[in-house]
């Protein structure tokens, strides 16, 4: 796996941006804990209905012949606010698409127009190819005022590199109070790219204007940076560029990822499929407002932890992007936020059949903090077998969760590896027990905010181990012994390993819990809604919004009940009365016939089946009077 030592922690609060207007948040969570999420994405997805060209599968030999080319010289000659049309059929990729900005690549459906992948590049399809370079870097200047908690405007070293509709990455060198890249499996040193990790936590934001040396900027800034801040400008490598209903189907040939998003700005994957990826479904890389949506991800050829885990990997800085209403099918991880992420939306994702090659019966996936140091993001209304803030690679704080279902546990089937029918029957199909935790927070993860989650479920709860009854336990702190086979746990806080039970030296810590916020958390195995504030809060009695991002009920939410997820929720089918479906799940178990486990997978998709043509985001647009600015 991609590769959370102890340090000493201060126990004071990071101060956060000053946010105008009231968020949906307000009375619930302190505004020294969170930003405002209303914004991630592209902002509403353009319907680009002028086609500029489209290429049938027959241009090609119907899949016989390479058609990299063909589609690419399309692209090419297609003018902003223009689509390329693919027709039913299947494609050969032989290398790699690059998607130019302002234009759309748009399938038939992602079960009519097929990309039959047989190259190794970055990925089959890319959307930007760059993104913070080692000349961005060099050129980097001091941040010498305004770097404050809610401000939009510093004032830096020299600006005279910087221009209206360049980005900035702004960071600092890590402050030893609550950020490490020393982690359980050694240093993070790459974690943010060029400083060997010295620079892991910060955020990219967009220049809207330059006087002298003042540089403002959007959005408001997530914190104070104040430890020799630094301001890195650069252009994006694409903007709104997007991809559309087609699939892409891998052949293990060495593609890095399924889709390559590399300092892409307002760029967007929407009601697609991965299958069988050769590495990762989809990476982003310095991204900026992009969006991956409405979308179905199944199955990888490798299981196995290494420099990918056939996840939607989202890296590097990328701030104010949303992954919205996505399928994950028997991934390795399925959603992970890493390398200093900051300020993402991931929500109403339904993952399911995650595992692990080398040990089948280790509870793994769902959705991963696993790098140093992602902060601020959202994760939202997911059903998912867990979500684990790990400390293997460094720190993560400041993240927030709310509505979401973490179950502990889900069904893995054979086969473990390769590329085949799914078999979950009889002993081909099983319930991963060990490490079984629905909610885990590391030992370097800080100031989380943990709300209207539910815990656990009655598949974690009916879990034996080696065919013996196991026992539960709703939340467990450290250092107290924690097992990691015959019992399994709602939510544990401060832990090293998945292995660690609490004996060992070192890297087990107290304050992941002294810090955390629990408000209305439902904790499965003893029917109990948890209120504990830690200082944070004292009475948690305030009304649970729908949403902490959305203004109200999606379009593409359909005749579902909204919310779905809460303690607040009665009579629903899941989560001991707490948990509805969500449009993801609803799609997979209903409109795609699936199981759980994903028998018989990869299952035929089509967002326009599902979801009535799919969502078009739920941001604003851009910011007015910003030009975008491409290499």
């Amino acid at each position: 796996m991609r590769k959370l030592v102890r340090c000493a922690f201060l126990l004071v609060p990071i101060c956060l941006a000053t946010l105008c207007g009231a968020q949906q948040w307000s009375g619930i969570l302190d505004p020294t804990r969170a930003i405002n999420w209303s914004g991630a994405g592209v902002g509403g997805i353009p319907p680009r209905t002028t086609i500029c060209a489209t290429v049938a599968a027959s241009a090609c030999s119907n899949g016989s012949a390479d058609c990299t080319t063909t589609i690419q010289n399309a692209l090419k000659a297609c003018s902003a606010g223009q689509a390329v049309s693919l027709g039913p059929g299947t494609f050969l990729i032989s290398s790699s698409l690059s998607v130019p900005s302002n234009v759309t690549l748009r399938g038939s459906g992602a079960d009519q127009t097929i990309l039959n992948a047989k190259g190794s590049a970055n990925a089959p399809v890319q959307l930007g190819t760059g993104g913070v370079t080692t000349t961005d870097v060099n050129n980097s200047v001091s941040i010498t005022g305004g770097a404050t908690a809610g401000s939009q405007n510093i004032t830096v070293s020299n600006a005279s590199g910087i221009s209206i509709g360049k980005y900035i990455m702004v960071t600092e060198l890590n402050d030893s109070s609550f950020v490490t890249i020393n982690g359980g499996e050694g240093s993070c040193t790459w974690c943010d790219g060029y400083w060997n990790g010295a620079r892991a936590r910060g955020q990219i934001v967009q220049v809207t204007a330059v006087s002298g040396n003042s540089v403002s900027f959007t959005p408001a800034l997530y914190s104070a940076y104040s430890h020799t801040p630094l301001a890195t400008y650069f252009s994006a490598s694409a903007v709104y560029a997007g991809v559309e209903n087609l699939q892409v189907m891998e052949n293990n040939t060495g593609y890095t990822a399924g889709f390559y998003m590399g300092g892409c700005a307002y760029c967007w994957i929407k009601g697609v499929e991965v299958n069988y990826t050769d590495g990762d479904f989809v990476q982003v890389h310095w991204g900026y407002h992009d969006e991956i949506r409405d979308s179905y991800f199944s199955n990888a050829f490798n299981h196995s932890p290494g420099s990918t885990d056939s996840d939607v990997f989202i890296v590097d800085k990328t701030s104010a992007s949303l992954v919205e209403n996505n399928i994950v099918e028997r991934a390795h991880v399925s959603l992970m936020l890493n390398w200093g992420a900051a300020g993402n939306v991931v929500a109403y994702n339904y993952t399911e059949g995650e595992f692990d090659a080398g040990s089948t019966n280790f509870v793994i996936g769902g959705i991963s903090m696993h790098g140093a140091h992602p902060q601020f993001n959202l994760v939202e209304g997911n059903v998912a077998d867990q979500i684990y803030a790990d400390q293997v690679w460094g720190s993560s704080s400041h993240n927030t969760t709310f509505r979401n279902w973490f179950e502990g546990t889900t069904r893995a089937c054979n086969p473990t590896s390769g590329r085949g029918t799914i078999n979950c029957s009889g002993t081909s199909g099983w319930w991963p027990f060990q490490a079984s935790r629905a909610e885990q927070i590391g030992a370097l993860s800080t100031y989380f905010n943990f709300v209207g989650d539910i815990a656990g479920s009655a598949n974690q709860q009916n879990l034996t181990a080696y065919g013996n009854s196991t026992s539960h336990v709703a939340i467990l702190l450290s250092p107290a012994n924690r097992i990691y086979d015959t019992t399994n746990y709602n939510m544990t806080f401060g832990y090293g390993e998945s292995s660690d039970d609490g004996t060992g030296p070192g890297i087990d810590s107290t304050n992941p819990w002294k810090t955390a916020l629990l408000y209305n958390v439902y904790t499965y195995s003893n029917t109990t809604t948890n209120c504990d504030s830690n200082g944070a809060s004292s009475t948690c009695t305030a009304t649970l919004p729908p949403s902490f991002y959305l203004s109200s009920k999606p379009s593409w939410w359909g005749t579902l009940a909204y919310p779905a997820i809460g303690p607040d929720i009665t009579g629903a089918p899941g989560g001991n009365g707490h948990a509805n479906l969500i449009p993801a799940q609803n799609c997979y178990l209903n409109v795609m016939k699936g199981t759980e486990g994903g028998a018989g997978g990869p299952l035929t998709f089509n967002a326009n089946t599902c979801y009535g043509g799919g969502g078009t985001g739920s941001g604003p647009a851009a910011p007015t009077g910003v030009k975008v600015v491409v290499h």
